[in-house]
């Protein structure tokens, strides 16, 4: 069945509640077939329903960049979420508590110094950063399983969980350009589980940025000044669990050290 103004609620109601108490519900597909329309206005109802517990937007996560998840979840092109700020933590004890299947995964974020508007180039994105960020996302999934289709990732914030920014913050203007070379990898509980550079992001992390610009602005939204943008996981996914200890080494923003609670 297609999803309606009613289904649709109903969908916003069961997501919101698989938030709030870290149960998750059954693929949405079982009972309503979701455009990505559909998941985009879902996500962003889920999302103003969590912000009296989780505070304000303040910016946005991009998913699906690589060509590999693409294929797999049939789309073409990357997606987008939003970032609360309740979801931002540093490095340390996360507590995995509300969360119900969580993965890391590393990344480089930009804060923006001023709104981007019109199509613009990877330097423009640059000359409009304030700050290159190194990050570690814990995505998660509402949805059993983590089976899920394109439209029903989206809907649940593009798989968003929580947001863990390093210390070494960097000036764009010190970069050199190399954005597309930095190197990263990950290590749990001292064994190395996955590596990648900032190219495995549609070539260059600011690619994600001019995706988002241009998404925004179909939609007659645009990207502030002060937005953080997570420009998409250089790494595959890693499971963690309580206790487990996590180690992000990038190769000129330091390391990321977090343990699971």
């Amino acid at each position: 069945m297609e999803a309606n103004s009613q289904a649709r609620e109903e969908i916003v109601s069961s997501l919101y509640e698989a938030y709030r108490s870290s149960i998750p519900i059954s693929p949405i597909r079982e009972e309503y077939e979701l455009t990505l329309s559909d998941a985009y206005r879902i996500q962003r109802a889920v999302t103003e329903r969590r912000r009296s517990a989780e505070g304000p937007h303040v910016g946005y996560k991009v998913g699906f960049t690589s060509e590999a998840i693409q294929n797999e979840l049939g789309i073409d092109e990357p997606a987008s979420g939003h970032l609360l700020a309740g979801t931002l933590e540093s490095d340390g004890r996360v507590d995995l508590g509300p969360l119900v299947e969580p993965k890391v995964e590393a990344e480089l974020a930009i804060r923006l110094e001023e709104p981007l508007t019109g199509p613009v180039t990877p330097a423009e994105v640059l000359t409009a950063t304030k700050a290159v960020v190194p990050v570690v996302e814990i995505v998660d999934c509402r949805i059993n399983d983590w089976d899920v289709t394109a439209a029903e990732a989206v809907a649940d914030n593009t798989l968003s969980g929580r947001v863990i920014c390093g210390n070494r913050i960097r000036d764009p203007s010190s970069l050199n350009g190399n954005l597309a070379l930095e190197g990263i990898r990950v290590r749990k509980n001292g064994t190395q589980e996955a590596t990648g550079v900032g190219a495995d992001v549609l070539g260059h992390p600011c690619n994600a940025v001019r995706w988002l610009e241009r998404s925004l602005r179909e939609c007659d939204d645009r990207l502030e000044a002060g937005d953080i943008v997570l420009t998409g996981s250089v790494t595959p996914l890693v499971p963690i669990a309580p206790g487990d200890f996590v180690e992000v080494q990038f190769a000129t923003f330091g390391t990321i050290t977090l343990r699971g609670t």
